[in-house]
Protein backbone atom coordinates (compact mmCIF):
# COMPACT_ATOMS: atom_id res chain seq x y z
CA UNK A 1 0.00 0.00 0.00
CA UNK A 2 1.01 3.36 -0.81
CA UNK A 3 2.10 5.53 1.91
CA UNK A 4 1.91 9.42 2.96
CA UNK A 5 4.18 11.48 4.65
CA UNK A 6 2.53 13.75 7.43
CA UNK A 7 3.24 17.22 7.72
CA UNK A 8 2.77 18.51 11.44
CA UNK A 9 4.97 21.42 12.48
CA UNK A 10 2.08 23.75 12.30
CA UNK A 11 0.23 25.79 15.51
CA UNK A 12 -3.34 25.12 15.46
CA UNK A 13 -6.26 24.19 13.21
CA UNK A 14 -8.19 27.49 11.96
CA UNK A 15 -12.42 27.26 11.20
CA UNK A 16 -13.61 30.20 9.19
CA UNK A 17 -16.31 30.70 6.66
CA UNK A 18 -15.93 31.78 3.21
CA UNK A 19 -18.73 31.60 0.13
CA UNK A 20 -21.21 29.86 2.88
CA UNK A 21 -19.01 27.44 3.76
CA UNK A 22 -16.55 26.25 6.57
CA UNK A 23 -13.10 26.47 5.68
CA UNK A 24 -10.47 24.00 7.63
CA UNK A 25 -7.19 25.51 7.77
CA UNK A 26 -3.49 24.23 9.29
CA UNK A 27 -2.03 27.60 10.56
CA UNK A 28 1.88 27.10 10.20
CA UNK A 29 3.86 29.67 11.74
CA UNK A 30 6.68 28.93 8.98
CA UNK A 31 5.99 30.56 6.25
CA UNK A 32 8.71 27.89 4.03
CA UNK A 33 7.00 24.97 5.65
CA UNK A 34 3.26 26.66 4.70
CA UNK A 35 4.25 27.46 1.56
CA UNK A 36 5.88 24.05 0.26
CA UNK A 37 2.59 22.51 1.81
CA UNK A 38 0.68 24.18 -0.45
CA UNK A 39 3.09 23.36 -3.84
CA UNK A 40 1.92 19.90 -2.62
CA UNK A 41 -2.09 21.08 -2.17
CA UNK A 42 -1.80 22.40 -6.01
CA UNK A 43 -1.42 18.63 -7.42
CA UNK A 44 -4.41 17.40 -5.78
CA UNK A 45 -7.21 16.27 -7.12
CA UNK A 46 -10.03 17.74 -5.41
CA UNK A 47 -12.21 13.95 -5.90
CA UNK A 48 -9.49 11.81 -4.65
CA UNK A 49 -8.84 14.28 -1.29
CA UNK A 50 -10.34 13.04 2.01
CA UNK A 51 -10.98 15.06 5.09
CA UNK A 52 -11.31 13.09 8.32
CA UNK A 53 -12.53 14.64 11.96
CA UNK A 54 -10.96 11.91 14.66
CA UNK A 55 -12.73 12.47 17.68
CA UNK A 56 -11.79 10.99 21.41
CA UNK A 57 -14.07 12.52 24.50
CA UNK A 58 -12.02 15.69 25.26
CA UNK A 59 -10.07 16.47 21.70
CA UNK A 60 -10.35 15.78 17.63
CA UNK A 61 -7.64 15.43 15.16
CA UNK A 62 -7.84 16.73 12.03
CA UNK A 63 -6.57 14.46 9.11
CA UNK A 64 -6.62 15.88 5.12
CA UNK A 65 -4.70 14.22 2.52
CA UNK A 66 -4.96 12.79 -1.43
CA UNK A 67 -5.43 9.38 -1.74
CA UNK A 68 -2.66 7.19 -3.28
CA UNK A 69 -4.94 4.40 -4.28
CA UNK A 70 -7.23 6.31 -6.20
CA UNK A 71 -4.90 8.93 -7.62
CA UNK A 72 -2.23 6.88 -8.20
CA UNK A 73 0.22 9.69 -6.56
CA UNK A 74 2.91 7.56 -5.10
CA UNK A 75 4.68 10.26 -3.02
CA UNK A 76 1.69 11.52 -1.08
CA UNK A 77 1.68 13.86 1.63
CA UNK A 78 -0.97 14.81 3.92
CA UNK A 79 -1.60 16.97 6.89
CA UNK A 80 -2.51 15.81 10.38
CA UNK A 81 -2.64 17.58 13.57
CA UNK A 82 -3.82 15.56 16.77
CA UNK A 83 -4.79 16.44 20.57
CA UNK A 84 -6.87 19.74 19.23
CA UNK A 85 -9.33 20.46 22.67
CA UNK A 86 -12.74 19.98 22.14
CA UNK A 87 -13.71 23.17 23.04
CA UNK A 88 -16.47 25.68 22.33
CA UNK A 89 -15.39 26.58 18.58
CA UNK A 90 -14.96 22.84 17.80
CA UNK A 91 -18.52 22.28 19.08
CA UNK A 92 -19.97 25.31 16.68
CA UNK A 93 -18.74 24.30 13.86
CA UNK A 94 -19.27 20.27 13.88
CA UNK A 95 -22.97 20.99 13.40
CA UNK A 96 -21.62 23.23 9.84
CA UNK A 97 -19.27 20.17 8.55
CA UNK A 98 -21.99 17.77 9.49
CA UNK A 99 -24.37 20.32 7.12
CA UNK A 100 -22.20 20.69 4.18
CA UNK A 101 -18.33 19.49 3.67
CA UNK A 102 -16.10 21.83 4.30
CA UNK A 103 -13.23 23.25 2.09
CA UNK A 104 -9.44 22.98 3.11
CA UNK A 105 -6.69 25.55 2.39
CA UNK A 106 -3.26 26.25 4.03
CA UNK A 107 -2.48 29.30 6.22
CA UNK A 108 0.24 31.07 7.12
CA UNK A 109 0.20 33.54 10.38
CA UNK A 110 3.54 35.68 11.51
CA UNK A 111 2.18 35.72 15.01
CA UNK A 112 -0.98 33.23 15.94
CA UNK A 113 -2.24 35.40 18.50
CA UNK A 114 -3.23 38.04 15.70
CA UNK A 115 -5.68 37.54 13.52
CA UNK A 116 -4.59 40.21 11.11
CA UNK A 117 -0.78 38.82 10.59
CA UNK A 118 -3.24 35.50 9.14
CA UNK A 119 -2.61 34.68 4.81
CA UNK A 120 -4.05 32.01 3.30
CA UNK A 121 -1.26 30.67 0.99
CA UNK A 122 -2.90 27.62 -0.39
CA UNK A 123 -5.77 27.14 -2.99
CA UNK A 124 -9.40 26.37 -1.41
CA UNK A 125 -9.50 22.47 -1.63
CA UNK A 126 -12.90 20.49 -1.75
CA UNK A 127 -12.37 17.97 -0.71
CA UNK A 128 -14.40 14.26 -1.99
CA UNK A 129 -14.92 12.50 1.27
CA UNK A 130 -15.66 14.07 4.76
CA UNK A 131 -16.30 12.29 7.66
CA UNK A 132 -16.04 12.54 11.23
CA UNK A 133 -15.31 9.19 12.79
CA UNK A 134 -14.28 8.10 15.96
CA UNK A 135 -10.61 7.44 17.35
CA UNK A 136 -12.03 3.36 18.00
CA UNK A 137 -13.42 3.63 14.68
CA UNK A 138 -9.41 3.78 13.39
CA UNK A 139 -9.28 0.00 13.56
CA UNK A 140 -11.30 -0.74 10.35
CA UNK A 141 -9.43 -1.06 7.21
CA UNK A 142 -11.11 1.67 5.50
CA UNK A 143 -9.09 4.23 7.67
CA UNK A 144 -5.72 3.42 6.82
CA UNK A 145 -4.36 6.31 6.28
CA UNK A 146 -5.96 7.69 9.14
CA UNK A 147 -4.38 5.11 11.63
CA UNK A 148 -1.08 5.60 9.79
CA UNK A 149 -1.16 9.60 10.41
CA UNK A 150 -2.12 9.12 13.85
CA UNK A 151 0.62 6.14 14.75
CA UNK A 152 3.45 8.57 13.02
CA UNK A 153 1.45 11.78 14.80
CA UNK A 154 2.60 11.23 18.38
CA UNK A 155 6.44 12.06 16.89
CA UNK A 156 4.99 15.03 14.78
Amino acid sequence: MSSITWMGGFYRIAWAHEAGRLVVSPVFEDLKTAAGMSRHIESWNDRFVRMTIIESEAEYAVCCYQDPLVSGDASGVGVYKPGLPRISGYDQAKPLFLERPPMFQVAFASNYARMETYEQVSRLVSPARCRIISDHDLRRQEYYYERSAAAEGRHL
